[in-house]
């Protein structure tokens, strides 16, 4: 019973103690987001475009990791441009999904279904003497109703499907790309990190209101500056 009584009076302690456990970032420990054009590096190598590289104290960040600092901003305009790419991040991730599988079922396709070594879409088909005549073949003769031999008729069926698996290669391909463009941070992060400076400095300006005054001061309102 007293550990009962004693659980119960602790609970309201533990309450007020979670947000503070729980959330890391808060407001006014932010700092500002830097940001400079770095050249792309590419398996060794520089490549011909650059790319923003994001600073926060003095340490490049990634740009997935700047999602929690602008989310922490509590600024709208900041949250809702992240939110957008975070959205665009999701979709890209779906279209590229799709888009690889649909290139795999499109070279499938077309493997299966590959023209003859003379480019052609070609197939032996059996060939049926004709009623009522005989028909002479190198294995001998044969009479009417009775097959004579092969002979090269186009294959349509097969030229339609591989028609088919190139559409289904080029559209997954197509599906890829705009999936890896959305995939790229763009002007949704970069117009976010600029909500996000501007927030801090506004929050930085000087600020006057009245309070009332403390003891040390004279009786009444005082006129104080906030940083």
């Amino acid at each position: 019973m007293n550990r009962l009584c004693l659980l119960l009076l602790l609970m309201p302690s533990l309450l007020f103690a979670q947000p503070d456990s729980v959330q890391t970032l808060r407001r006014q420990d932010l700092k500002p987001i830097e940001t400079e054009l770095v050249p792309g590096y590419y398996n060794r190598y520089y490549g011909p475009t650059v790319r923003p590289q994001y600073t926060y104290d003095g340490l490049d960040i990634k740009t997935r990791d700047l999602v929690p600092y602008i989310q922490a901003s509590g600024d709208p305009d900041a949250i809702r441009e992240i939110n957008t790419y975070i959205s665009n991040r999701h979709t890209g991730g779906w279209l590229i999904a799709g888009g690889v599988a649909g290139m795999i079922v499109g070279t499938v396709m077309m493997a299966s279904n590959a023209p003859g070594a003379d480019g052609k879409f070609t197939m032996q088909q059996p060939y049926i003497c004709p009623t009522g005549f005989a028909c002479g073949y190198s294995g001998g003769t044969v009479y009417g109703g009775q097959q004579a031999g092969t002979v090269t008729v186009p294959d349509n069926q097969r030229k339609n499907v591989f028609g088919a698996g190139f559409a289904v290669l080029l559209g997954g391909g197509i599906l890829t790309s705009v999936g890896w463009c959305l995939n790229i941070p763009g002007q949704h992060v970069r117009r976010a990190v600029q909500y996000y400076n501007r927030s801090l400095r506004q929050e930085q300006r000087v600020s006057w209101h009245l309070q009332p005054g403390t003891p040390t001061t004279a009786a009444g309102l005082t006129l104080r500056g906030r940083f």
